[in-house]
């Protein structure tokens, strides 16, 4: 005779990937554990067997991964039984269970198996040693090696990305294929430039600048022009910093070609939970934490009366960005049809000051843009023109020691 098993429901569950997966395998019932009504129901086999397989996504038996040391009767590392990664690490049962031990019990068998982590000797999830090497590289490149960064790539320790040319290298090998995006011909652009006295500012006064006048920013350091706009006209006005009544002018420039950008503005998802069958062990714990952190560093708000070392870890990397080829590494076919040369024409990367606001450095000087299309010219943008506006209202919101400023602009042309 076919005797079926208990059911659990979703309330008795935290995690939404478990509870998600009763909802599609499951009917409505009541709950053998919980004691709810009605609800999505399924076989507490089939929701340990779906457990299990997560688990087995983010750990491993231990005898596969680490030493057991027979004298101290134990192993090298810490480890975990089932009962401890449900229940303290993943912490899946919902607060409707008084007690979770019996639906625990039902759902794996614990045979005290230990468990550890993948990758139990590296970084613990979350910090990776990525964002060590990244602090290493700004340390270096601050106080120690500067202009000759990238002629200490040697070929002995390969893997020592503690040296800065071979983290970087490193970075363009692992992360920034998958960062790479094309800006379509045809995106407007915007670039601000605050206006005191009524100037009638012309193209060349809102393009990149000349060589001689362009101080060091962000991305490039003094004597190199470099394009700096925004993605939308607001994120570009907060960026200049005005000050109440004053007036912006903000050129439109639409690009005139496809170009290739490193996208350091791309939104990091949280964590994926364990249970959700797209977990990848190295992906979540590793890249997406590093990922986060290295966006973050790039776009994070400097005064105009910090000191400009603070600078220079990323105008090294963007010189970086800007001369290595990704051919190897990212497909773009050229007219013949063979795989073409792949160099980064700028940065995307979050605004500082808007809160959903994305920048656009692009690596070229007054001459990628144009008023007036000529045969034979190559510029990247078209000025569309420019308009005015006003600040007519200036707020600060303060959390701890640091201050965003925000505003509203009024269309004053």
């Amino acid at each position: 005779m076919f005797i079926m098993d208990n059911l659990c429901c979703t309330n008795c569950f935290s995690d939404e990937e478990i509870k998600e997966f009763i909802e599609s395998q499951g009917q409505f019932g009541d709950c053998d554990y919980c004691g709810s009504r009605d609800v999505h129901v399924l076989e507490v086999q089939e929701v340990g067997s779906f457990t299990m397989e997560g688990v087995l996504r983010h750990y491993e038996e231990a005898a596969n991964q680490i030493s057991y040391i027979s004298a101290e009767g134990g192993y090298q590392l810490p480890t975990l039984d089932i009962d401890d990664i449900l229940t303290e690490e993943e912490q899946i049962f919902s607060d409707s269970l008084d007690d979770p031990t019996e639906l625990l019990n039902d759902l794996v068998t614990n045979d005290a198996t230990p468990y550890v982590t993948k990758d139990p000797y590296g970084p613990p999830p979350g910090d990776p040693d990525d964002i060590r090497y990244w602090e290493n590289f700004c340390n270096v490149v601050k106080t120690q090696q500067r202009f000759t960064t990238f002629l200490s790539y040697g070929e002995e320790s390969p893997h020592d990305y503690g040296v800065p040319s071979r983290f970087l290298f490193h970075l363009a090998e692992t992360y920034m294929p998958n960062l790479i995006n094309i800006v379509p011909e045809g995106t407007t652009i915007y670039r601000a430039r605050i206006n005191k006295n009524n100037q009638n500012f012309q193209h060349a006064d809102l393009t990149s600048p000349p060589n001689e006048y362009a101080s060091g920013s962000r991305m490039s350091p003094a004597g190199i022009s470099f394009f700096y706009g925004g993605m939308d006209h607001e994120t570009c006005i907060q960026e200049v910093r005005p000050g109440l009544a004053e007036k912006v002018d903000v050129a439109e420039f639409k690009m005139i070609q496809d170009l290739l950008v490193l996208n350091l503005a791309t939104k990091i998802e949280p964590r994926m939970s364990i249970f959700n069958e797209e977990y990848s062990f190295f992906y979540e714990e590793y890249y997406k934490p590093f990922l986060a952190h290295f966006g973050n560093e790039i776009s994070r708000p400097l005064r105009r009366t910090d000191n400009r070392i603070e600078y220079i870890p990323t105008q090294v990397f963007t010189e970086f960005i800007k001369t290595v080829n990704f051919k190897e590494h990212f497909y773009l076919p050229g007219d013949d049809g063979k795989d073409a040369d792949v160099y980064m024409k700028g940065i995307q990367y979050k605004s500082s000051i808007r809160k959903g606001g994305v920048n656009i450095v692009l690596f070229r000087g007054p001459d990628i843009s144009t008023t007036n299309l000529k045969e034979g010219d190559n510029p990247w943008l078209h000025c569309k023109g420019k308009k005015t506006y006003t600040v007519i209202d200036l707020r600060i919101s303060v959390k701890r020691d640091t201050a965003s400023h925000l505003l509203e602009s009024n269309n004053v042309n």
